[in-house]
Parts: C-alpha cells; sequence; structure tokens
C-alpha cells in the first residue's frame, strides 16, 4: 500500500510552493492622475455669421405722391443729403406759397387793430393775434411737406435697390430705394451664454469669407446686454474695414474671437473633472497612494473650464479618470498620470517611457525572482524523497 506523503500548508495561509511575496494581491481603485499647473488661459471661439453694412436705410416717400425725378441709379455711390427722388415737389411748394400769403395778410390784419388803440375792443385784438398764430403754423406745416417732398440720402452710402420710376404715383409710405453703407461692414454672429463673458467691447476678432483670400481684421462693435428669447444666445457684432470693397452685404463669414480669457496665470480645470457633492464643488487630490477630498472655489467659466481661485496649488496631483466612486482616505492604483491641462484635456506622458507610479512594484517584483529560482531547483530533490520512501529506483 502506497501512501502520499502530505505536507501541511503554511500556518500563514499561503498556498504551498509558492511564495509570500508573490501571492498578496494589491487592493485600491484604478484611476488616472494629472498635475494642475498654472497657465495663461486663452480662449478661441469661432462663428458663422452674415455680412451687412454698417448703416442700411429704407427711403419713402413719407407723403406719397407724383414722381417727378429720380437723380440716382442702382449702384450709385451718393453722399449725406444728396436727393435721391423729388415726389410731387411742386404740388407742396404750391401750398408753402399759399400760406406764406396767409401769414402776411394776417400780419398786416393784426397791424390795423392795434393802431386804432384804445377805439378797438380787446376781443377784436385777440382775434387777429390768433389769426397770426395759425396762419404761420399752417406755414410752416407746409414747409416741412415741401422739404420730406425731396428724398435724400441720409448717409453716404450707395444705393443697393432702387424701386421707383418718373412718372409713378405713390402711396404714403412707399419704398423708393435702400441705401447701404459699404465701409465700414459689420457681421453679425450668435454666441453662446458661457462664451459670451469671456468677450468684451473693443475686442479683436478676425473675419474670413469665400470672397477674400486673406482674413481681415475686426473689432467688437457691440454686445447685446440681453440674450435672445428664443436662441438663448447673445448677438455680438463686428465691425471690419472694407475700402476696397471686396467685400459685401450678405456673404457668408467666419468670425473667430482669440486673446487672453483671464489677467496672468491661473489654474485652470475642465468642468467635467469636478465632483459635486452637497458641500460643494470639488477634486480627490492624490498623496502616497491616498486620496483626500479637497472643496474648491470657483471663478469665472472660460469656455468648457472653471478657474480655481482657492483650494488647489499649482503641482498637486489630481484624480482625472475614476474619481466619482471615490471616498476620502480611498487607496488608489495609478495606471496613467498626465499635466492638466491643454485645451480643456489631459495630456499624458509618453508610454514609451516608464510610470515613474510602478517603478517601485517593478524592482520589488524583480528582487522576488532569486527566491522563485532557488524554489525551483528543490523540486528534484523532493521527488527523489518521494521515490526513496516508496522503494522505487529514481
Amino acid at each position: 500500500l502506497l501512501t502520499a506523503c502530505k505536507t501541511d500548508p503554511p500556518s500563514d495561509g499561503t498556498p504551498a510552493g509558492s511564495s509570500p511575496k508573490t501571492s498578496m494581491s494589491k487592493t485600491g481603485t484604478r484611476v488616472e492622475v494629472a498635475a494642475v499647473l498654472e497657465h495663461q488661459s486663452t480662449m478661441r471661439i469661432v462663428r458663422p455669421g452674415e455680412i451687412e453694412g454698417a448703416r442700411e436705410a429704407k427711403l419713402a416717400a413719407a407723403l406719397g405722391g407724383f414722381v417727378e425725378r429720380v437723380m440716382v441709379k442702382t449702384g450709385a455711390s451718393v453722399r449725406k443729403n444728396t436727393p435721391i427722388v423729388y415726389v410731387d415737389t411742386s404740388t407742396f411748394a404750391a401750398q408753402a406759397r399759399l400760406t406764406q400769403v396767409e401769414v402776411d395778410e394776417a400780419t398786416r390784419e393784426l397791424a390795423r387793430v392795434k393802431g386804432l388803440g384804445k377805439a378797438i375792443a380787446s376781443a377784436r385784438v385777440d382775434a387777429a393775434e390768433s389769426r397770426l398764430a395759425r396762419a404761420r403754423a399752417q406755414h410752416a406745416l407746409s414747409k416741412t411737406r415741401q422739404r420730406r417732398a425731396v428724398i435724400r440720402a441720409p448717409f453716404s452710402g450707395v444705393i443697393v435697390g432702387l424701386d421707383v420710376e418718373r412718372g409713378e404715383v405713390l402711396a404714403p409710405g412707399a419704398p423708393v430705394a435702400r441705401l447701404v453703407k459699404l465701409d465700414p461692414l459689420s457681421v453679425k454672429v450668435s454666441v453662446a451664454d458661457r462664451d459670451v463673458v469671456a468677450l468684451k467691447v473693443g475686442g479683436r476678432a478676425r473675419v474670413t469669407s469665400n470672397a477674400s483670400a486673406n482674413p481681415v481684421l475686426g473689432v467688437i462693435a457691440r454686445i447685446d446686454p440681453a440674450a435672445d428669447l428664443t436662441t438663448r444666445t447673445f448677438t455680438v457684432e463686428v465691425e471690419i474695414a472694407n475700402p476696397e470693397r471686396r467685400l459685401l452685404p450678405g456673404m457668408v463669414a467666419q468670425v473667430e474671437f482669440t486673446g487672453q480669457a483671464s489677467n496672468g496665470d491661473s489654474l485652470l480645470l475642465p468642468q467635467d473633472l469636478l465632483v459635486t457633492r452637497r458641500e460643494g464643488n470639488g477634486v480627490f487630490v492624490v498623496d502616497d497612494k491616498i486620496v483626500h477630498w479637497r472643496e474648491l472655489v470657483l471663478g469665472g467659466i472660460i469656455g468648457t473650464d472653471v478657474e480655481i481661485v482657492s483650494g488647489l496649488r499649482s503641482g498637486e496631483v489630481i484624480v482625472v479618470l475614476g474619481q466619482r466612486g471615490l471616498d476620502d482616505g480611498d487607496e488608489v492604483i495609478v495606471t496613467r498620470r498626465g499635466i492638466c491641462c491643454t485645451n480643456g484635456r489631459v495630456v499624458y506622458s509618453n508610454p514609451s517611457q516608464p510610470d515613474p507610479s510602478r517603478e517601485k512594484e517593478q524592482t520589488e517584483a524583480k528582487k522576488e525572482e532569486p527566491e522563485n529560482i532557488e524554489a525551483k531547483k528543490e523540486k528534484p530533490a523532493t521527488i527523489k524523497q518521494k521515490s526513496a520512501s516508496r522503494g522505487e529506483s529514481p
């Protein structure tokens, strides 16, 4: 009857034939971390827009009437106060002359009444004065109508639409022409609320269009103080010079806003790296494989990033992946390291370079290798002892 030899397992629970060091399993949550560094916060916002004239006016016949003369053609450049169309000017001129006669007559009548002295009743004097006042008011009204019968350019620009011909009869308020100022031009774009806070009136912008190979520099002329109720965006108007008239109203353009979003160096974190808790927003700071909860005081929002006012120092390492399920004091296993952040993203180190967090583990593994080799050398001797106990030849 052959009986097998049985060796008792080590008292510490380690399986037979194995090294106690190699059998221990590591515990902790696998995470990725990054060092937060101060840097100049820059912004880049690109929005489509439509080119418009810096000023635009739709000219119309205020009183209507017969079109006597048309002084310009479509595409003509005009200066301020240049006559565009004459509408029934002869009729309004005749009315002005008629009211002037009434003024002269009322003036003479008042002079005669006052010349009678106390022989005339005061009511007669009052009536003469009232007649003169009415005549003067009618004359002023007729002169205003006479001026408005001549449609003039309210500013220097280009006639881009002329919808009238000589001999037509226009209704009051009928459109006559469209006047546009081509230099400078303006581009209106819609900007989201998270981006508009970084823009200021007087800031620079670059405008590109299919009509011009070279970008044109512009200046932010106006930012709407309230958002559009339909789109919930803010209208930003950029003014650009157009001396050669290469750009025209109606063209589609791309407007790029760039620049420094904050004064000096600052700590910026992408908003999706923050952990929101009941007590506030914060991050987990890594200290020798142990994480600690750190509540932050946040500043302004710059694009997708948020400025850190206090609670975090430059150079500290935070968890950037796997932070949602952590608690203060948890142990972690760092799988990848990087630097935060470039354009809202963590820049990780070169994969070909060894991870400093794993150098200690690799060193310990190398120390265990000689012990494993010695264990393998002892195995044949154990087999010979078992064979001899059974009376077998080796």
